[in-house]
């Protein structure tokens, strides 16, 4: 799938909408955004580029991606990220890290999953060292050019993949880092792996997925030609991991000003109205200084209602995709118009459920497709209750608009008003032609094969574990037993010649 080209105008364009609505909503960002991406809008053409080719051209949404990815940036701190604000010990570790080219020219950021084992790292220092070397190699050392990842799977297990983390590199450069993949390497995957793998295809986008390639030692010098490819991996370069400095460190820059010491105030750029709206765009509601990972995925985005008997009913498959517990709810624009089942509760991670709606008797079809429904979600933490009562109290003191809640879109549709060659009808379902949609349906089945897999792996690793304690233990049985029987052999024999001491 090959990008289209932006223009000098479409970039021009960018930058101008930018600026409007930061003219217009820059209040709304405390202390404003991070003068060195302030300046990288205003003289790098290169950056907003980026944003408009991975959008097709799509002004509007590169504006909404680019404007969410300075917010971003600004929360986590990525301008000012330097190493040692890390944790030594990772950065040290040699678990993911930078080195050599790809057949492009392209830099290798590699991660060696053999060295990574999930739930023995923290979370969070782990993602920033990841957002380190990102900065470091595409913003500082190669002029924001392409890089690709190399995913070394070598001698991994299922305890080596960590989808929580997984989900965030796809997420980072889904959301923040656009158009910045050259290859997705998977090297030397094991079989055990692959239900995993299927699943994060299903969650990268179409142009990342085209640039997967699994390889293994026989096939990598399609893609890292011998030069460039470590000796663990049958290439040339004895590589040891070692941790370098920068050869040009990372400074600190004061938020009022510009790199090129020019002062950014927000109030002083032109105050024209933005002709983007404010909204970001659904499963996209993120908590501060995380990446946005989207927790639920709604199967479809349309609610087609169907007559069944005297009624027009509809439904959506929701599915959990997170590794945590959530609690979802259903709004509408009508509420008298529908009645709504279930419109809250609660999926483990890896269920799903099906919303039923039912359009009220006597009301109106023909303003049906005007009529919208939100579909809302967050995460329970370990030490929430999932009774009914406390998840009606839970959204009840929390604003739909909380940075904790995730927010999907759905419109209604009546067959045969509107769009009918477009839906296809599957047991009362709606679902558009196109594959997307039907991977959205299939994720629910991968992600509980994977979680099966898991399952089974812990059960006969516990399996394991009892049956070696059985083996120690019928061991240490077998052994004072035949300490046991040595011990009377002894006796006996200590006996029969005292007494035939005793007989002489």
């Amino acid at each position: 799938m090959e990008n289209l080209s932006a223009t000098s105008e479409q970039i021009e364009e960018l930058r101008r909408l930018f600026f409007e609505k930061v003219a217009k909503d820059g209040h709304q960002i405390d202390g404003g955004f991070h003068p060195a991406d302030i300046e990288r809008i205003q003289n790098r053409e290169k950056w907003l580029r980026l944003f408009i080719e991975y959008n097709d051209l799509d002004l509007k949404k590169a504006l909404t991606q680019l404007w969410d990815t300075c917010e971003w940036r600004k929360n986590f701190g990525t301008n000012d990220l330097e190493a040692s604000q890390l944790r030594q010990e990772y950065l040290h570790e040699g678990f993911m890290f930078p080195k050599n080219r790809d057949i492009n020219g392209k830099r290798l950021l590699i991660f060696r999953s053999k060295l990574y084992v999930r739930g023995t790292k923290d979370m969070d220092d782990v993602k920033r060292l990841l957002v380190y070397w990102v900065e470091r190699v595409m913003y500082r050392e190669e002029d924001l050019d392409q890089i690709s990842v190399f995913f070394d799977l070598k001698d991994s297990g299922l305890s080596n993949m960590d989808m929580e983390y997984t989900r965030y590199i796809i997420n980072l450069f889904k959301y923040y880092y656009p158009n910045s993949l050259n290859y997705i390497i998977i090297f030397e995957m094991p079989w055990i792996l692959n239900t995993t793998f299927k699943i994060i295809k299903t969650l990268l986008p179409a142009k990342a997925v085209v640039r997967m390639k699994f390889v293994n030692g026989k096939t990598l010098h399609e893609f890292v030609d011998e030069s460039n490819m470590l000796d663990i991996w049958g290439g040339n370069d004895c590589y040891t991991y070692e941790f370098l400095e920068e050869e040009t460190p990372t400074k600190s820059i004061n938020n009022n000003v510009s790199t090129t010491g020019r002062k950014v105030h927000f109030a002083k750029l032109s105050p024209t109205e933005s002709s983007m709206s404010d909204q970001h765009s659904p499963g996209f509601t993120m908590e501060k200084g995380t990446v946005g990972e989207e927790m639920l995925r709604v199967v479809q985005d349309t609610l087609v209602f169907n007559k069944v008997g005297t009624d027009y009913s509809g439904s959506v498959e929701i599915i959990n995709i997170d590794l945590k517990p959530i609690t979802y709810k259903v709004k509408t624009t009508a509420p008298d118009k529908f009645r709504v089942r279930p419109s809250s509760g609660v999926l483990a991670p890896g269920s799903t459920t099906t919303v039923n709606v039912v359009l009220v008797p006597g009301c109106q079809l023909t303003t049906l497709s005007r009529e919208k429904f939100l579909v809302m979600c967050m995460a329970l933490g370990a030490d929430k209750q999932t009774n009914s009562q406390d998840i009606a109290e839970l959204w009840k003191n929390t604003p739909s608009h909380s940075h904790l809640v995730e927010q999907h879109k759905l419109k209604c549709h009546l067959p045969g008003v509107s769009h009918v060659a477009e839906v296809s009808f599957r047991n009362g379902n709606a679902f558009s032609g196109s594959s997307g949609s039907d991977s959205d349906r299939q994720l629910s089945h991968l992600v509980r094969e994977v979680h099966d897999l898991s399952e089974s792996v812990e059960r006969l690793d516990a399996r394991l574990k009892r049956n070696q304690i059985l083996f120690f233990l019928a061991l240490l049985a077998i052994v004072s037993f035949c300490v046991a029987t040595l011990y009377i052999v002894k006796e006996s024999v200590d006996n029969q010649g005292y007494c035939a001491k005793r007989d002489l």
